[in-house]
C-alpha cells in the first residue's frame, strides 16, 4: 500500500533549511541597524566637527595657543552621543604655521572622529 505526505526525515530537513533562512535574515536586519547607527553618529560627529572648525579658523592666529582646549561652539548636536569627550590640540609645525586637531570621543572611547587643519600666519585678518 503507498502511503502520501512527507517522512519526518524531510520535515526535519525542511524546517533546517527554514532555520538557517530565518536566522540569516535576522542577521542581516541586525547588522543593517548597527551599521545604520554608526552612520548617524559619524554623521552627528562630523557635523559638529565642521562648526568647531569654523569657530577656530575665525580665532586671530596669535590667539591659537590660548583657546580652549574644549569645543568652543555649540556640541548640543552630540547629545545622542553622550558621554562624549572633545578636546583640541595646537602644535607649532613650522614658523607661522599651526597644525589644529580637533576630537570627538563616544562609546568610552571606542568611536571617535577627527579633524585636522593648518593655520597659517598670512599677517591678514582672522577672516583671511
Amino acid at each position: 500500500m503507498r502511503q502520501r505526505g512527507f517522512t519526518l526525515i524531510e520535515v526535519l530537513f525542511a524546517l533546517l533549511i527554514l532555520a538557517i533562512v530565518i536566522t540569516t535574515t535576522l542577521l542581516v536586519f541586525v547588522d543593517r541597524t548597527r551599521r545604520l547607527q554608526q552612520a548617524t553618529e559619524t554623521i552627528l560627529a562630523y557635523q559638529a566637527l565642521s562648526n568647531e572648525a569654523e569657530v577656530r579658523r575665525r580665532i586671530d592666529f596669535s590667539q591659537l595657543d590660548n583657546a580652549s582646549i574644549s569645543f568652543i561652539s555649540d556640541t548640543k548636536i552630540l547629545t545622542p552621543l553622550q558621554p562624549y569627550q572633545t578636546y583640541v590640540t595646537v602644535a607649532d609645525t613650522q614658523p607661522n604655521l599651526k597644525n589644529v586637531t580637533m576630537v570627538i570621543r563616544w562609546k568610552n572611547g571606542q568611536r571617535s572622529a577627527r579633524l585636522s587643519m593648518i593655520r597659517a600666519d598670512t599677517g591678514g585678518t582672522n577672516l583671511w
